[in-house]
């Protein structure tokens, strides 16, 4: 059987349960995201990674950052603020992620002030929403624009089939507790999902940081300073091609680690990130040939934080307020057109700021910041898909946009596609991908020096080649080799002033990488399967030659589910992250994670229980952090625990 998503723009995915099918099957599984278009995972023009809502469960990740470390090339960061992702030994500190552009069901939830791509508890869907997960490694801007440099990671959400009512609780280490609940119908040709979420974290009691270990700063302890509480909302609305969606997410999070130089063991470090838009999209299928998409959106985000100075008990004791604002709109039309054995596809887009704010002022006290923006955004894609002999497909695209600020950026592609057979696939994919400054990068000022005049921060670029070699080796085993090098301009990095000690945004030269990427997957009839991949990653500084920050020299990921029984099943993860320097040259030792997830269904009663143990073996761990934190790294949470029971109910119609 071939597996299929939904030919309107794959917003209507219909992938279920991939760890049910064969080898076979998995080798014919059809992706979007590479091309924008359904096709064939052997002509998909990017090394590509599919997950579904299954191993999610059987996993038992808990945010969308836990997901993506198991993924081959893919690590991540966390200093209790925010999670961040590397790929292929490419993690900038303070940049918010905003090298990889994150989707959900095609629309762009990367904002329009830091372009974050949030992916840990800001995350603003739940993960049980979630059908399946297009992962592209490599560049995209030459469909997708800008943050597509290193990865393109497409969230396809659920859709409601029947009538049925869900609701979930979640208990965790440190007092953590979670509710969700999920309704959905289907009648007379519409079919309507709303769910909701509310979570609340204590986090540690208390975290000790060596750094702050003196009296004045009790110390080294911060006590009760890593709460978090985040609320969720999402719905959707399809009557046949025409789809709504909506979405809301807040997040209240406490900061313990004294950040940019605030007070210690300060409970006024906090941020607020929210985050929500509503979308609605239509598909027209004039023909079995052709197919149109049409899009249009409003988007909204809003980012509070206060930061303490001066000393707890002082008179001189201030609280800096940074408070961000931006809202937006835009549309998008695809149109799809199968010519013969060809295929093309041809897009635009407009986006329009309807405002970029942000101001930092002390309590009681006028702005100092004040920057109000409005910025425009138009772009041209198209794409070709050439097919002159069964055994051969060539893919040429490329995308231009214009940026009212920035002028325009060109994002050609060009791959190649040699399938010798139904189980072999070679490819030569060569990209050009950018991201312009964002307005956080251009625009910000802090409190040390508030009369900096605004910097002119050029486009960061990256120049991308990789050969990618697919094969299936007999029923039951595919494997995978990548070979890769990029050539990443202009670099948008932090840098510490030297007579200030502020952090500034500039461009470096140049950052260049190369690296292999093996990765295998398997599974039989008494239900075992696994994902194995290793990966060697090489990336260096264009200036000094020295190895590039928060790059580790090696990845190495097992993932292994087994039968317990008829309705469970063993979820075992084991992580190897090689060694790695920080931005001040200081080596983070490497670390080895053992994650162990035990999960149960019953379609009988409609209960379902997990139960799961992160850092099984209780080793500790440490990633590195950027110059905003004084230590060197950030110690990560021991052994935890977490425990989900769930119920599902089919309504009578």
């Amino acid at each position: 059987m071939a597996l299929t998503v939904s030919a309107a723009a794959a917003q209507e995915p219909e992938i279920r349960d991939l760890t049910n099918l064969e080898i076979e099957d998995l080798a014919r599984v059809r992706l979007f995201t590479a091309s924008r278009h359904l096709d064939d995972s052997r002509k998909a023009p990017a090394a590509t990674t599919l997950i579904d809502r299954d191993e999610i469960v059987r996993y038992g990740w808990r945010t969308l950052a836990d997901l993506l470390r198991s993924v081959t090339g893919f690590y991540t960061a966390y200093d209790r603020t925010y999670d961040y992702v590397g790929v292929r030994g490419f993690l900038e500190s303070g940049d918010y992620n905003a090298r990889i552009l994150l989707l959900i069901d095609g629309h762009r939830l990367n904002e329009n002030i830091y372009d974050s791509a949030p992916i840990g508890t800001d995350f603003p869907l739940d993960l049980n929403l979630i059908d399946h997960i297009e992962i592209v490694r490599g560049a995209g801007s030459s469909l997708y624009g800008t943050n597509a440099e290193l990865a393109v990671v497409n969230v396809f959400t659920r859709r409601s089939n029947q009538a049925t009512f869900e609701a979930a609780s979640e208990y965790q280490s440190f007092a953590g507790r979670n509710a969700e609940f999920v309704g959905s119908f289907n009648r007379g040709g519409v079919a309507v999902l709303a769910s909701g979420s509310i979570s609340r974290s204590n986090g540690p009691a208390r975290l000790f940081f060596p750094e702050y270990a003196t009296p004045d700063t009790n110390n080294g302890y911060a006590d009760n300073l890593d709460g978090d509480r985040h609320e969720h909302a999402f719905a959707t609305l399809r009557r046949g091609q025409l789809r709504f969606e909506a979405l809301f997410g807040t997040r209240d999070k406490l900061v313990p680690t004294a950040a940019y130089a605030t007070i210690f063991n300060d409970r006024d470090n906090r941020t607020i990130d929210t985050r929500g838009f509503f979308d609605a999209s239509w598909t027209r299928d004039f023909s079995s040939k052709t197919q149109l998409d049409v899009r249009a959106y409003y988007d909204s985000y809003r980012y509070w934080a206060s930061y303490p100075y001066g000393g707890t008990h002082s008179p001189e004791r201030a609280v800096q307020i940074n408070d961000a604002a931006a809202d937006w709109i835009g549309s998008e039309a695809v149109l799809g057109r199968r010519i013969g054995r060809h295929r093309i596809v041809t897009g635009t887009t407009w986006e329009y700021n309807l405002r970029v704010n942000q101001r930092n002022y002390y309590l009681g006290q006028p702005p100092f910041l004040d920057d109000n923006r409005r910025l425009t955004l138009a772009a041209i894609f198209g794409e070709a898909e050439i097919n002159p002999y069964s055994k051969l497909s060539v893919n040429l695209g490329g995308r231009i946009d214009w940026f009212s600020s920035y002028g325009n950026a060109l994002s050609p592609r060009v791959a190649v596609m040699l399938l010798p057979s139904s189980s072999t696939s070679l490819k030569y994919v060569f990209n050009r991908a950018f991201r312009t400054p964002d307005p956080y990068a251009e625009f910000y000022v802090d409190n040390l020096n508030p009369n900096e005049s605004f910097r002119k921060l050029h486009t960061e670029r990256i120049q991308s080649q990789s050969i990618i070699f697919e094969h299936k080796i007999g029923p039951g085993f595919q494997a995978s080799a990548v070979g890769y090098s990029n050539n990443l301009d202009r670099v948008i990095s932090e840098t510490v002033d030297a007579d200030t000690g502020g952090i500034q945004v500039s461009n470096g030269r140049g950052d260049k990488g190369h690296g292999l990427e093996l990765d295998a997957l398997a599974k039989n009839a008494l239900g075992w399967s696994g994902r194995a991949s290793y990966s060697i990653l090489r990336t260096r500084k264009e200036e000094t030659g020295r190895s590039t920050p928060n790059a580790p020299s090696s990845l190495s990921k097992l993932n292994l589910t087994a039968p317990v029984s008829r309705y469970a099943s063993l979820g075992l993860e084991m992580l190897y992250e090689g060694s790695q320097p920080n931005y001040s040259g200081t080596r983070i030792p490497a670390f080895f994670l053992t994650n162990a997830t035990i999960s149960t269904r019953s379609k009988r009663t409609g209960w379902s229980f997990s139960a799961g143990c992160y850092d099984l073996f209780n080793r500790g761990w440490a990633t590195p952090t950027g110059p905003e934190v004084l230590a060197p790294a950030t110690v990560q949470d021991r052994r935890t625990l977490q425990v989900r029971i769930g119920y599902r109910k089919a309504l009578a119609r």
